[in-house]
């Protein structure tokens, strides 16, 4: 009776361990946040990086509400799990009505493991914006 008993442990041990793995969290994101739900003209995201040795590609998304926008200035920043904050300016090329996918940043190592925070302000033509969102993929290549 008690080998049956650990037999049957074994093989819950076992199932567990193949089941878990597959409640994680996904490795990859995308996300789009209407331009009324944006704080004061700042998209803001939430963006797990769990993984320090593997690299991840960013891609801006946009949808212009009637015309095409050019040079759309983005004030971007990022915020790390630690607190540090890194700024920047980028540029998307054009903004079309039926939707715009940009590449932002490829082959990105993050530097600390956790939820970073990522800020978009679109300057100049925000209002011209139905939204904005990110997309992140780790990459499956096992590229560092």
């Amino acid at each position: 009776m008690a080998r049956g008993a650990l037999i049957h442990c074994l093989v819950a041990a076992l199932c567990l361990s193949v089941v878990l793995p597959a409640c994680s969290r996904p490795e990859d994101l995308e996300a789009f946040v209407l331009q009324e739900d944006a704080r004061d003209g700042v998209y803001v995201f939430s963006i797990p990086l769990q993984d320090t040795t593997a690299a991840y590609d960013f891609w801006f998304y946009s949808r212009a509400a009637s015309h095409r926008v050019e040079n759309l200035r983005l004030n971007v920043q990022w915020l790390a799990p630690s607190g540090d904050a890194f700024p920047e300016t980028v540029y998307m090329r054009t903004v079309e009505p039926r939707g715009t996918k940009e590449r932002y940043r490829s082959g990105v190592i993050p530097a600390q493991a956790g939820d970073w925070q990522l800020s978009v302000r679109p300057v100049d033509a925000a209002q011209a914006l139905l939204g904005f969102g990110v997309v992140c993929k780790k990459q499956r290549d096992g590229a560092r």
